[in-house]
Formats: structure tokens, sequence, C-alpha cells
């Protein structure tokens, strides 16, 4: 069993000289990298450009459609010579001849049943909810890192308290071997105390295996390959008071990316639906256009050519198909109101949710701190008393695990604080 474990131990240890060789990032560089990396947050920027041309194209709608036109064009045909019956002169039937045009036309529509409006709208509606997918996948992005941030820095913490145990389970180890060198143990107590050391050292081998996927993990969403650790700062476990939840709750029902884009879908849905019922009126368009042609005949002098239309279209029916697809609409409308009402629902489900988690971690802080205090001390008496003989194994056993435990808990109330904070910025939108 001490083969094994060396053998373990000795092949732990060049991992940990190359993790030392790592790149290292704060939470700050970590988000920024991400935003570069993060597939979702690139389209979602993509889609805002896209939207912001929609919304020029249905401006556009409103504005004439221009165009221009030139061509030049050559004809010849074969026939049998013939001659003038004036002159006599023979008259070759191979013809040919050149012509020229060039033209210029707009057309602009007068009244569209006030589809061009609708567009308008749907096209704003598109840009607002492209704007807010940004903003909710940025948010996104931003509690993924985080919370794999908070991930590795957990992980780390956890291997060196890890590394604390074998520590006390080695000064066990010789406190055991020196008493079983005056004979006032058993071999037992040294055996076990062997045993205990050994059980520590592949924790915290297994310690260091979720350290290495934590920051894999991190290194993916930051865009990097292999691993990368977490960098900690004082001000990330800094509390955050949070007194008044009705004011975050109503400030999460304007500001949350997901109800904005919700509220976008609603009003992008209106829209089509008015578009749908604009079939129902007429549309008048107006066009003009002028041309100029000529040709090899006139020594290529140019005509030109002039007219001005007007054009009124009404569908009168169609075969439902005008109904058909205002009831669609319809649906589609029904569905994003409800949408939203749930999505509305779920942000306040969710937020209050993580304001118990973050007032409930935040009490597991004060008293996790304490009980680790008390575990510490705890564990020195009885190691005192253990080396004095006063007690045996089973109890001294007994206060390092409670001391383990003790400092495991106030690991995970740390973090789990930390991350309620980043479920509530991401429901914001925003830092607390």
């Amino acid at each position: 069993m001490r083969r094994l474990t060396l053998v373990l131990v000795s092949c732990a240890l060049p991992l940990a000289s190359l993790g030392a060789q790592q790149r290292a990032v704060t939470l700050e560089e970590a988000l920024r990298m991400a935003e570069v990396a993060a597939p979702a947050v690139v389209q979602a920027r993509g889609n805002v450009r896209a939207a912001g041309a929609g919304v020029r194209a249905a401006w556009g709608g409103f504005l004439p459609d221009i165009s221009t036109s030139a061509g030049y064009g050559k004809s010849s045909s074969d026939g049998p010579s013939r001659t003038d019956p004036i002159t006599g002169e023979v008259i070759s039937g191979n013809t040919s001849s050149s012509s020229l045009q060039l033209g210029a036309g707009a057309s602009i529509d007068l009244f569209t049943g006030f589809r061009r409006g609708g567009e308008l709208s749907a096209a704003r509606a598109g840009r607002t909810e492209a704007d807010a997918t940004l903003a909710f996948e940025q948010a996104q992005s931003a509690l993924a890192v985080t919370t794999r941030f908070f991930q590795a820095l957990q992980e780390a913490d956890l291997v060196r308290v890890r590394q604390e145990a074998i520590r006390r389970a080695q000064e066990k180890l010789s406190i055991a071997n020196a008493r079983l060198a005056t004979r006032s143990i058993t071999i037992a107590d040294s055996l076990q105390a062997e045993v205990d050391l050994t059980n520590a050292r592949i924790t915290l081998l297994s310690g260091e295996r979720s350290l290495a996927e934590a920051e894999a993990n991190l290194a993916r969403l930051v865009g990097l390959d292999g691993r990368v650790s977490a960098v900690a700062d004082s001000s990330l476990f800094r509390i955050v008071p949070v007194t008044d939840s009705a004011q975050l709750l109503e400030e999460a029902m304007d500001r949350s990316p997901s109800v904005i884009r919700a509220e976008a879908q609603v009003r992008a849905a209106r829209a089509n639906r008015s578009i749908a019922r604009s079939t129902y009126f007429p549309t008048v368009s107006l066009s003009t256009g002028t041309s100029f042609s000529g040709s090899d005949r006139n020594d290529f002098a140019l005509f030109n050519n002039r007219d001005v239309n007007v054009r009124l279209s009404w569908q009168l029916f169609n075969g439902f198909a005008r109904e058909r697809e205002v009831v669609t609409r319809q649906a589609t409308l029904d569905a994003a109101v409800a949408r939203e009402a749930d999505e509305r629902r779920r942000v306040g489900s969710v937020l209050t949710t993580q304001l118990a988690a973050l007032r409930s971690a935040e009490q597991r802080m004060i008293l996790t701190a304490q009980n680790l205090e008390s575990a510490r001390a705890s564990a020195r008496v009885q190691t005192e008393r253990y080396r004095l003989g006063s007690i045996g194994l089973v109890e001294l056993n007994a206060a390092q695990d409670a001391l383990s435990r003790a400092e495991t808990d106030a690991v995970s109330a740390r973090f789990d604080y930390l991350r309620a904070k980043a479920e509530i910025e991401a429901i914001l939108g925003r830092t607390l």
C-alpha cells in the first residue's frame, strides 16, 4: 500500500510542477476573453448588426425604387440584291443596323394598407430583441465563466485543505511511532495512522484531478488550450448587503435581458399581425420613367420617351388565404404574450430562490467560520492530549475528521455565496 502511494505521489509531482507554469487569469480577464471566444455571444453580436440592417431596409420601404438601364444592339439580315427602279443602282440585299437605348425609372408605393408601418415596427422590435439577446448571451457567458472560475478556485482551496489533512496525518503518524517506540501504545495505532495518511494522499489525488478538470473547463470558456488557473481577488469575497428584495424584483422585471427579449417578441408578433391584416386594404403605387433611343439610321440621334403610371390594386378574395394568415399571426401573438408572462414568473422565481440561497450562504459562512475555529482548537488540544497519552487514536481521529469537514464546509459556504450572487447578477444584467 505504501509503495502504491509513493508511486502515485511521485507521478503527481511532475504534474504539479507543470501546472505551476500554466496561464493564470483574474475573473475580469476571464470575462473579457470569454466574450470574444463564446460562439453564442459572437452569433448574437452578428444578429444585432443584421437587425440594424433590417431596420434600414424597413425605412427604405418608404423611399422610391430607382433604376437605370442602358443597351446597345446590332442586327443584320441577308437577302437577294435588287435594282433601284429609278436610278438603276444595284442595292445589296444584306442589311445591318445598330441601336442605342438609355433609360431611367422610379416607383414608389403611395399606400400599402399600413404594411410598411407594420414592417418598420417589426424591424424595430427585432432590433430590440437582438440587443436583448446579446445582453442575455453576454450575461449567460459571464455566468458560465464565473461559475467555472469559482469552481477552479474552490477546487484549489480544497486541494489545500487536503494537503493540510496530509500534514496532520503525518504528524499523527510521527506521534504514534514515537509512542510505539516507548511501548506506550500497540502497533495497531501506528498501522492505523499509516492507513489514515495513505487515505489522505489518495483523497488529495482525487482533488488534484478535480482541480485539473475545473481548470481545463475554464480554459475552454476563455478560448485557451490546456489548463488555466484562477487568481483569487479579495474583492470577489465582498459581502453584498441585500435589504430590499421587492426593489430587486421590480428591477429584474424592467432590466432583465430575458424579459426584454420576451417583450420584444410580443411587439414583433403584434407587428406581424398588422402586416397580415394589411392585405385587406388596397395598395396604390406610382411609377415613372424616361428613356432615350436612337440608331445608326439617324446618326444615333436620341429621342426621348416618358411615361407616368398610377396603379391601384385591391385583392378582394384569395380563397381565405388572408384569413388563414391572420389567424396564424394571432396565434403566434397569443403564444408570445404567454411566453412573456411565463418569463416574468420564471425570473421572479429564480431571483427569489437565489436571494434565499444568498442569505443562507451568508449565514452559513458565519457559522462555518465559527465552527472551523472551534474544530481547529479542538484538533490542537486532542493532538496534544494524544501526544501525552491521555486519549486514544479514536478520539484524535474524530477531532481531525471534524476539522476536515469544517474546512470543507467553510470552503463550500463561501463559494455557494459567490455562485448565488453570480446567478442574481445574470438575472439583473449587472453586478451587485
